[in-house]
């Protein structure tokens, strides 16, 4: 990014969580585009990230995402976003999720 660019960026929506979707931790990489993720409703599932992320969107352990669980496998999700340090400060501050439960999940 060049210097002259780093003006005020305008401030984009930060994805929710809606209906049928979850944030979760990033827990493990298995590989093969799946990854262990511990979810905010208390399940551990195995994530597949999609085609459309995978070389895109680079997904490590302690990330936050966003996830849909599976509707005939609930121990199974598809990964929908990858958050980033700020999109997580703006749900902390607009009370989506607190802090203390993704610490929790990280830790």
């Amino acid at each position: 990014m060049r210097k002259k660019d780093r003006g005020e960026a305008p401030t984009k929506e930060v994805m929710k969580p809606e209906e049928g979707e979850v944030i979760c931790v990033v827990k493990k990489m298995l590989g093969a585009e799946h990854i262990v993720v511990l979810c905010v409703d208390g399940k551990q599932r195995v994530a597949r990230i999609p085609g459309r992320m995978r070389k895109k969107v680079w997904i490590k352990e302690g990330d936050v995402v966003l996830a849909a669980p599976w509707d005939f496998q609930s121990e199974k999700c598809d990964i929908i976003h990858k958050y980033g340090n700020d999109e997580i400060k703006k749900l902390v501050e607009e009370k989506v999720i607190s802090r203390e439960v993704i610490d929790q999940l990280r830790g």
